[in-house]
């Protein structure tokens, strides 16, 4: 079989996390390979795409590329709390569109992107790392990145004889979406709900994302639930104008499914010779589910970090490793507070929910979307236990929460 070894990294998988992490090494002046199982940047989706527009913003995603969202819902089986924005915070986005213009940015930088090419296993020799074998052959390189997501293809493979990268993920976020043409569903606003009904264990949505089309999917986690999340959106669909959501002549135009990691993120990301990213390696929010964002910074910070290995030839775990320190440090305290209060949430039944919901309704809609952000050590906490304590029932609130 022909043999590849002109790379200085080799990046398995086309995500955001991989190709950011991807510009960040060709800007660097660094030999990189993408290496995509699909046929097409972006497809199949498996994300309903929500996030939030000063992240987007800041992440350098272009404006026509997300849908802002001046309303939430956030519904019960017996509550609602509901917030609206002036000046919208949430987005939907264009996922096709905006993974194919990371892609751009890549390209743009000198990185090369190989589509239709499955990654099958890493090559090992002398207990490191020296690139990975695809159904066309070898591909050599000096650090192999893997961003094959929830699977962990190279960090799970046998032939790192124990090394400890196995993420190790048991607990999952299993979603089922349709992509519809609605033309009566209202665009400035998305519907989150929970409750056994609708949900177990998860959450369900109807996000707009602009030209008249909607996603409206379910998302459980399993073990907690075995719902089936395909079943669950099925029924959705048919309640959907309970909810106040108007799908009259609505029609599918896709549908999309996935899993995301719902644990806390990995123990270690570094090895000789290869770094997880991504939700290879947990790097999301357990809180919503959400990745996309997260999976930018993680590539771009292991792009960084990698880039300073290979300039100094040593891609030895204790050069790699100090990805792991900085995403603890940047992103740790949150994101671990985050699993802690998804598993806490995903036990409730829909009377806890009702009650939980009061809760939610003191939050203005500015401190809502903090929430939502996974910025639970922001000010704004304190300033809301603050506001509860003045107001003297600050213990009440907090044994409904726990």
């Amino acid at each position: 079989m022909p043999v590849i070894v002109n790379n200085d990294a080799i990046i398995a998988g086309a995500g955001p996390a991989g190709l950011a992490a991807a510009e960040t090494l060709a800007r660097a002046g660094l030999e990189v390979t993408v290496l995509e199982q699909s046929h097409e940047i972006g497809s199949p989706i498996r994300t309903s795409g929500g996030s939030f527009i000063e992240e987007m913003a800041a992440l350098g995603i272009p404006a026509h590329l997300y849908h802002p969202i001046s309303r939430v819902r956030f519904l019960t089986p017996g509550n609602a709390a509901v917030f609206d924005y002036a000046t919208p915070r949430f987005c939907v986005l264009d996922v096709r569109g905006a993974f194919q213009y990371l892609a751009e940015r890549a390209v743009e930088a000198g990185a090369r992107l190989r589509l239709g090419t499955r990654v099958e296993a890493p090559l090992v020799e002398d207990g490191f790392v020296r690139g990975v074998r695809t159904g066309a052959g070898e591909q050599r390189a000096r650090l192999t990145i893997d961003a094959t997501g929830y699977r962990s293809v190279l960090l799970k493979h046998p032939s790192l004889n124990g090394a400890a990268l196995d993420p190790g993920f048991r607990r999952f976020g299993v979603g089922s979406e349709y992509d519809l043409l609605a033309p009566h569903c209202d665009q400035n606003e998305a519907v989150l709900l929970v409750g056994g009904s609708v949900a177990p264990s998860g959450y369900a949505w109807a996000f707009p994302w602009g030209r008249r089309r909607v996603r409206v999917g379910v998302g459980v986690i399993h073990p907690d639930s075995r719902a089936n999340p395909d079943e669950c959106v099925e029924k959705l669909l048919k309640d959907a104008g309970r909810f106040g959501v108007n799908l009259k002549g609505a029609q599918p135009l896709e549908h999309h499914s996935g899993l995301i990691p719902s644990e806390r993120y990995a123990q270690k990301f570094a090895g000789n010779g290869i770094l997880g990213i991504g939700d290879a390696v947990g790097n999301a929010s357990s809180l919503l589910g959400e990745g996309i964002r997260w999976a930018i910074h993680a590539g771009r910070m292991a792009g960084e970090v990698a880039a300073r290995a290979l300039n100094q030839d040593d891609v030895s775990r204790a050069r790699l490793e100090p990805f792991e320190r900085q995403w603890s440090k940047r992103f740790g305290p949150d994101l671990r507070l985050a699993h802690q209060i998804n598993l806490r949430i995903s036990g409730w039944d829909d009377r806890q929910w009702d009650q939980r919901t009061e809760l939610l309704k003191l939050l203005s809609p500015e401190q809502f979307a903090e929430a939502m952000k996974t910025n639970l050590r922001g000010r704004w906490l304190w300033k809301f236990a603050g506001s509860l304590l003045k107001k003297g029932h600050a213990r009440e609130l907090a044994g409904r929460l726990l």
